[in-house]
């Protein structure tokens, strides 16, 4: 009887290595999935990082032009053009029925700039 014993406590001790073991596996699969998704959300961030550098250098490029300074004074600090009217709608959801609002983009509504050159608006007025 005796080796009958021995091999039960062998076929026990197994058993617990087994599942310990399977168990490990389980825990660093997770963890494995866990830092994928991480790689996965790091690339995406680079991603949107990437694509707001590019449009911030496009923004540079044009930095220096007469049109951008003015469109950036017209939606920024509501400057006007001789004769022009400014209307500021105080409660736009009053325009559209319930729920038809459009959601608002936080990316800036450039103002179409129609003004022509500054500095012909300068000529016309020391002439006039």
């Amino acid at each position: 009887m005796r080796p009958r014993i021995k091999l039960i406590y062998v076929l026990a001790i197994a058993f617990v290595i087994a599942a310990g073991g399977v168990m490990a596996l389980n825990r660093l699969n997770g963890e494995i999935a866990d830092l994928e998704d991480k790689v996965t959300q790091g690339r995406l961030d680079k991603a949107a990082v990437n694509a707001e550098g590019s449009e911030m250098e496009a923004e540079l490029s044009d930095v220096d032009s007469d049109s951008y300074i003015r469109n950036k004074a017209r939606t920024l600090y509501h400057y006007l053009s001789q004769g022009e009217i400014l209307f500021v709608v105080e409660n736009p959801e009053a325009l559209y029925e319930e729920g038809e609002m459009p959601q608002e983009d936080t990316a800036e509504d450039p103002v179409e700039d129609t003004a022509e050159d500054p500095a012909e608006d300068t000529a016309e007025d020391t002439q006039g």
